[in-house]
């Protein structure tokens, strides 16, 4: 889908996208936290931040309104620091729709660049390389360059995910305790999620809708072992303190609120401070040792409409252990796969395969995607099993790259044929080396189909077709275009028919028949 102008009705589905892909990858973005320990879990915090927002919303057609139901939503339910940012910025996004029923690309750029400069004003001394850097660098580098009187909704997201990019890999350059930690910025890397996911709405590529979880018995929250901070426990951290303040006229003249003064206190007792005014609601998120203080304070201006304390001293013991765990659990060999839709991953996680990238023909697997699922496979040796002709060069050089573990990539071109290449696996008893020759002899033998529809008029392999034909092909090579039947695939031999191979035609994105 493509379109120059978007009004309400569209931007929630738009929305819903961030969120999916958001919800997909949350788990990635909480494992980049660095600081000095992870304020909850930023990918965590994000989602059900937009979750929230996305609850809020009452369909309508115009989009100021639908755009004012999000901020309200994500600012009632913000966590987080991340989650604070990121309302901010939704907060922003939707000042610069204020009055709209529906926009153009040009004025949706402009409400982006509001968006960003009111997420810069909720922190006091805002750091560059992180989430605002993303958002500013992420607009401000292409919206001089670009054509408003031809661009589309679809090429504009491109550029702007293109961008944010760029930026987020920049990073560690900003920010040293990334550079130090080999990460880039989570909060970053969150927002790119959530514009990714703006994008695959009009690429096609999100095609489930999930349910928003709500904030209350979400699986999404997370766990702690208590028994790791004891009566002999040490509070080295403080407490991540963080909420919503409602300023009372009983208490205060409301006109001669004085926002500055409030953040200079906040700042004698407390660090990573993040407040910011929302007409008479006030949003509070501090890490302090003195919880009490901040709390007493408050409450002569007003009472609070939430609240939420952790102790994150518990929360560093917990994510260090985790980590410790994981890294002591290193195999002999592991398998990392990319395939695409839910159902699919799941079906190479029962078959074996250590760790599946979620992947697809237009959402390419990068180099470094690559290198992060290799650190989680945590093997001596590994196989990589890719999906698509056009990431071999990536998965190679991402195999040079890796220098903790022995890379083998096998060149499967199709999600089907790293399906079955997978089931040749035996067992533990197995050598690498016997593993990949299975495989490889599996992969030599394999052949594959594949069913698409075509979102424009191209020539795909010599093959014309027509915006609504359908592409079929096999091994990734189109063979022909029909509006109405399907082909059928070239014979396979009976010889090459055994029971313990496996004949599969991928069918579309997310499924697959046998």
């Amino acid at each position: 889908m493509d379109c120059k102008v978007i009004n309400g009705i569209l931007f929630q589905q738009i929305v819903q996208c961030g969120f999916n892909n958001l919800s997909a990858h949350y788990q990635a973005i909480n494992d980049l936290n660095v600081f000095p320990v992870p304020d909850g879990d930023t990918g965590t915090n994000m989602r059900l931040t937009l979750a929230n927002g996305l609850h809020q919303i009452k369909e309508n057609e115009d989009i100021s309104k639908v755009a004012e139901d999000l901020s309200t939503g994500m600012l009632l339910g913000a966590r987080g620091n991340s989650g604070v940012l990121s309302s901010r910025y939704f907060n922003g996004l939707a000042k610069g729709l204020e009055g709209k029923k529906e926009v153009n690309v040009f004025e949706f750029a402009l409400a982006m660049v509001q968006a960003y400069q009111i997420a810069y004003m909720a922190v006091d001394e805002p750091a560059e390389g992180t989430i605002l850097t993303v958002a500013r660098e992420g607009i401000e580098s292409i919206r001089n360059t670009i054509d408003y009187k031809t661009v589309s909704f679809m090429s504009f997201f491109s550029m702007v995910v293109q961008s944010m990019k760029i930026s987020l890999d920049n990073t560690p350059n900003l920010l040293p305790i990334l550079k130090e930690s080999g990460v880039v910025d989570s909060g970053g890397k969150g927002l790119l999620t959530i514009f990714e996911g703006f994008l695959q709405f009009f690429t096609g590529e999100s095609d489930s809708v999930e349910e928003a979880p709500t904030h209350e018995g979400s699986s999404m929250l997370p766990t702690y072992d208590f028994s790791l901070f004891n009566q002999d426990s040490i509070l080295e951290y403080g407490y991540c303190t963080e909420f919503l303040l409602q300023l009372q006229t009983a208490k205060i003249d409301l006109a001669n609120f004085d926002l500055q003064a409030f953040i200079a206190y906040l700042h004698e007792h407390g660090n990573s401070i993040v407040c910011f005014q929302n007409g008479t609601i006030v949003k509070v998120h501090i890490h302090t040792k003195k919880p009490y203080e901040v709390i007493e304070y408050a409450q002569r201006f007003g009472e609070f409409l939430t609240f939420k304390m952790e102790n994150m001293t518990l929360q560093n013991k917990n994510v260090n252990d985790a980590k410790e765990r994981k890294q002591q659990t290193r195999k002999k060999y592991a398998v990392v796969s990319i395939a695409q839709g839910e159902g699919i991953i799941q079906m190479f996680k029962d078959l074996g395969s250590d760790v599946v990238i979620n992947g697809g023909s237009t959402m390419n697997t990068s180099s470094a995607e690559l290198i992060d699922a290799f650190k989680e496979a945590n093997a001596d040796d590994i196989i990589v099993l890719p999906d698509e002709s056009n990431i071999l060069m990536a998965a190679h050089q991402a195999a040079e790259l890796y220098k903790d573990s022995n890379v083998k990539v096998l060149e499967t071109k199709t999600i089907p044929a790293g399906y079955a290449c997978l089931s040749m696996i035996m067992g533990d008893e197995e050598s690498v080396d016997e593993c990949y020759q299975s495989m490889k002899e599996e992969n030599e033998w394999i052949t594959s189909g594949f069913i698409c529809k075509a979102v424009r008029d191209t020539s795909a392999d010599g093959v014309e077709c027509i915006k609504g034909h359908y592409i079929q092909g096999v091994n990734g090579m189109a063979r022909v275009s029909t509006p109405l039947r399907l082909m059928r695939l070239p014979t396979i031999s009976e010889k090459n028919i055994q029971i313990s191979k496996s004949v599969l035609m991928k069918v579309s994105r997310t499924s697959m028949i046998c």
